[in-house]
């Protein structure tokens, strides 16, 4: 029985910009050779993040990092940012040429977003190193012992470049996934990323650029990732489950690559990066219900009930009887 992977992550990285092309042949080995069912993750947008300091999962990379990160404690950490041997070995790892790499370790593309000494956002944090006559990584720790976690900064990781995008999303091997901003809340928010490739290829048909049709950009988005983890979904049939999200060319303005935070009162409040895509998101339907429409949730949505159920994987899952089906005032079913 052929092994199923879905494996992380077809990129096109600042770091390695020659990365992107071992993707289509390292996925037909591992399914002819390998004779494996084997296929790669691609985020379909531009992989920018966010950071708070130092709080940035890239820094896991080299050992300097990690040991910072280590320490939950502000007061600890920053008696180890400004310790000189701690300094010396941040440089070491951040100049290494040849270690394994996703962040390309430019702080010229490090953009300040936001800080109490208000005369630096809008800088790059090598702007901050050239104004101060400091080594990059000198800088950079020194704003972070400044400011802490209310020194906030944003950089380009990867798919960047707008050719190399367009042809991984047509690369044998190479499926649409890899959002993980669900486990990094302040530093990214990708969960609309089904949305951003059709408006891609919304956009690239209007400027006479076509890289996908319609159509199939909808299959790599539904049933062509139901058919990979052997998910009873991803098709409109009559006798089917009604889940159905509804676009409105029209919205696909740019509004869902807007910057969005929204509290989490789960996690004390915390404000997490969000998506808002409400002008291109006409209606969401899950198991015939319309909980989203015209830019709203239906009435006790989340609250007073709930839908969807679990996909187990080979199984043929029917869809809810009418009578069965949760309803709430102003939840319209079909």
């Amino acid at each position: 029985k052929p092994l199923r992977v879905s494996l992380l992550s077809a990129a096109d990285t600042l770091a390695e910009p020659w990365v992107n092309r071992i993707f289509r042949p390292l996925a037909w080995l591992a399914n002819t050779v390998g004779r494996g069912k084997f296929v790669w993750q691609h985020l379909p947008t531009t992989f920018k993040v966010w950071a708070d300091g130092i709080d940035l999962v890239v820094f896991e990379e080299f050992g300097s990092g990690r040991e910072a990160l280590h320490l939950a404690d502000e007061v600890a950490r920053n008696e180890l940012l400004q310790q000189e041997s701690y300094r010396r070995w941040f440089r070491q790892d951040f100049e290494k040429r040849f270690s394994p790499r996703v962040w390309h370790r430019d702080f010229d593309d490090a953009l300040i977003v936001a800080c109490p000494d208000e005369t630096l956002v809008g800088k790059t944090v090598g702007d901050v190193a050239r104004d101060r006559k400091l080594h990059p990584a000198d800088a950079y720790l020194d704003l972070v012992v400044e400011h802490g976690t209310d020194f906030r900064w944003t950089t380009t990781i990867a798919n960047a470049r707008e050719k190399v995008a367009n042809r991984l999303v047509n690369t044998p091997g190479v499926t649409i996934g890899f959002s993980d901003a669900g486990a990094h809340l302040r530093n990214m928010a990708f969960y609309n990323f089904g949305v951003r490739l059709m408006e891609r290829v919304h956009r690239a048909q209007q400027d006479g650029k076509p890289f996908l049709a319609t159509e199939e950009a909808v299959h790599k988005l539904t049933g062509e990732l139901a058919d990979f983890y052997r998910l009873d979904a991803g098709r409109l049939e009559v006798g089917r489950r009604a889940d159905v999200v509804v676009l409105d060319p029209a919205g696909l303005d740019g509004e869902s690559l807007g910057y969005h935070e929204e509290p989490m009162p789960e996690f004390n409040g915390i404000a997490r990066m969000v998506n808002r895509n409400d002008r291109a998101v006409a209606a969401t339907i899950i198991g015939g219900t319309v909980v989203w429409a015209d830019g709203e949730y239906a009435p006790g949505y989340g609250r007073e009930y709930a839908s969807g159920r679990f996909l187990p994987a080979g199984e043929t899952v029917a869809p809810a009887s009418a009578s069965t089906r949760p309803r709430a005032a102003g939840a319209e079913t079909r």
